[in-house]
């Protein structure tokens, strides 16, 4: 289905090349989450992920696919003409997430596994669980890499030089946090983590939380939102969309 993008926008007459480029980037997106199979339900699914976005996002990303929609119905690719509608919503004021200043968090700490808990989540943007499964085995400090492995999936991902030092000292052990060679549970992670956190005095920031500064930092740096992702593990954009 993808390939009949190029074809859509063979017949858009008119656009800019930055115009065309961000008609694929909408398209893509769509077909990524709906395949290839368009259907009442698929474009629901889809609909539902663009309720977080600003409302000029949804106006454009609907606009496109709507497009799209025609297209595909008029050469015979879809049975039905399928349209995609804006939901309304009630006005709601979000609050975007601010980028806070945690050069604190490099400092010595009492809780020092929920500070090295910390620093893994602001700093490559890990999920408690990726960490609390990563074994020893799975990180090289030679290359700066480590592997998160997930179900039949895996990634790699680069270690900031900033963490190695952090990490040399656990290379002996058979997982980052452990006891007795077993790994620690949730909970007693995100004890570690509250410990810390409010020990800084940011009794609010939750892993979420620290996740969203690690995206807010990667966007300041002017990092591209699909390296993000992949980076974060997800396999769309649109739900960081939010941060740019």
């Amino acid at each position: 289905m993808k390939d009949r993008i190029s074809a859509f926008l063979e017949e858009k007459q008119g656009l800019s090349a930055n115009s065309k480029q961000s008609y694929k980037y909408d398209l893509e997106q769509f077909l990524d989450i709906v395949g290839e199979r368009i259907s009442e339900t698929s474009l629901k699914i889809y609909q539902a992920q663009l309720a977080n976005l600003k409302i000029s996002a949804q106006k454009r990303k609907t606009s496109a696919c709507n497009q799209f929609l025609y297209f595909l119905y008029q050469k015979g690719e879809v049975d039905s003409f399928y349209r995609l509608e804006l939901v309304k919503q009630a006005e709601k004021k979000t609050v975007k997430p601010e980028l806070l200043n945690l050069a604190s968090f490099w400092q010595e700490s009492d809780y020092p596994e929920g500070r090295l808990l910390a620093l893994l989540i602001l700093e490559m943007g890990l999920l408690p669980s990726e960490i609390l499964a990563l074994k020893v085995a799975d990180i090289n400090l030679d290359f700066q890499v480590l592997r998160i492995k997930k179900a039949s999936q895996q990634r790699i991902i680069t270690i900031p030089t900033t963490l190695l030092s952090e990490l040399e000292p656990l290379m002996g052990q058979t997982y980052l946090f452990e006891r007795a060679g077993k790994a620690y549970s949730r909970q007693w992670a995100f004890r570690q983590l509250e410990a810390f956190v409010k020990e800084k005095g940011f009794p609010a920031l939750s892993a979420q939380a620290l996740r969203e500064q690690f995206i807010l930092r990667q966007i300041e740096k002017k990092v591209d939102l699909y390296e993000i992702a992949k980076k974060l593990g997800l396999k769309t954009v649109l739900t960081i969309e939010k941060y740019r």
